[in-house]
């Protein structure tokens, strides 16, 4: 009896774990309870007009925006830039600093004075179909995969993929990003039989990720799996999606130079997503779901590759029919030094229009750790 109880528990951390363990957060209802104005009335205030194009540059330290003469991609003076409907960190592709973010957290954490822990901070990247495959447990600070199904087309040949597990064991230990997925082909006359791989590496040397580290790149047509670091990825043709900590890229537009497109089948219903319904699903629960998507679920469907996210995602902004307004949610974010921490909140837009948020008002305050 002893041995299944370890072999269920085996599963269960299989299934979803983190890379930091974390005490639990207040509920987002009991933040509603409290109100916006009550919550972020903490911090320097800072009011920013947003273009329909081009960027304006923020610096946390300081709460105001800064201008450039020169090129700001190079520049370590900004730690984030607003434009359109997008918020972005000087990080990973888009600037020359150390800046990641992570959110949405509950909005009740911006009262505190300490960063709270994540799982992990994210620098700029190339994101795009695969940016939701997981849901983030802010209590337990786990990831759960959505189980839902992708397409992926390269030229006339198309695949479905599913996630299945984030988490995997090395050395008697549950590690992090060793992926299991599923994945086959549907191209019409070229169907294939299912494919599940175990432990596909995207640890890339722990939760920092240096971008030195290389991750495990998968072609799916030949199953070839191969190390590269992220700027070896965006200059090669020998994968379909690449893996590193919790995302997942697609070699098309920015992320590389191989033409592939992605899509999730699943990317309208989450909204609708509870974390206690995603957290039920399991591997062989969500395997008819897979085996039901042929090649005619994906009429009509656009597939991209990737481009540009940072840790804000879409996520910062709640969307309804009549109107736009930033999420009720802090972001921790780290500055262009990598050596200071902020939590920021957008409390209002005023009057955002189809291309911009208008002008945003947001709080920032620095924290400690």
């Amino acid at each position: 009896m002893m041995r299944t109880t370890s072999t269920l528990a085996m599963a269960v951390f299989l299934a979803a774990c983190s890379d930091t363990a974390g005490s639990k957060s207040t509920s987002s209802a009991d933040a509603a309870g409290g109100g916006r104005a009550a919550i972020f009335e903490s911090g320097a205030m800072l009011r920013v007009a947003v273009p329909e194009t081009g960027r304006v540059f923020i610096r946390l330290s300081t709460a105001s925006i800064v201008t450039f003469a020169d090129d700001a991609k190079t520049s370590v003076d900004w730690d984030l830039a607003l434009e359109g409907f997008d918020v972005f960190t000087n990080g990973g592709v888009s600037g020359a600093g150390e800046g990641a973010a992570f959110g949405p957290l509950d909005a009740l954490e911006f009262l505190g004075d300490v960063a709270p822990e994540v799982p992990f901070l994210t620098e700029d990247k190339t994101g795009g179909a695969f940016l939701d495959w997981y849901a983030y447990d802010s209590t337990s600070h786990a990831l759960f995969s959505r189980y839902h199904v992708f397409g992926v087309q390269d030229g006339d040949r198309r695949w479905k993929v599913q996630v299945i597990g984030y988490c995997g064991e090395r050395d008697g230990a549950v590690i992090s990003a060793l992926y299991r997925l599923r994945y086959a082909e549907v191209s019409p006359g070229r169907a294939g039989t299912m494919r599940e791989l175990a432990g596909v590496d995207g640890t890339a040397g722990g939760a920092a990720a240096p971008r030195t580290a290389p991750s495990e790149c998968l072609d799916l047509g030949t199953d070839t799996r191969t190390m590269l670091t992220p700027d070896e990825a965006q200059q090669s043709s020998a994968w379909h999606l690449c893996f590193r900590r919790a995302s997942i890229m697609v070699n098309g537009e920015v992320g590389g130079p191989r033409g592939v497109g992605a899509v999730d089948l699943g990317a309208n219903g989450i909204a609708g997503e509870t974390l206690d319904a995603i957290k039920a699903r399991t591997r062989d629960g969500m395997m008819p779901a897979f085996e039901a998507v042929t090649d005619s679920s994906f009429e009509g469907k656009v597939f991209r590759g990737d481009h540009v996210v940072s840790g804000f995602g879409d996520k910062w902004i709640d969307r309804t029919p009549s109107a736009v307004e930033p999420a009720f949610a802090a972001w921790l974010v780290r500055d262009a030094t990598g050596r200071q921490k902020f939590l920021v909140a957008f409390t209002s837009f005023e009057a955002p229009g189809l291309q911009s948020a208008g002008v945003v008002v947001m709080r920032v305050k620095p924290v400690k750790g």
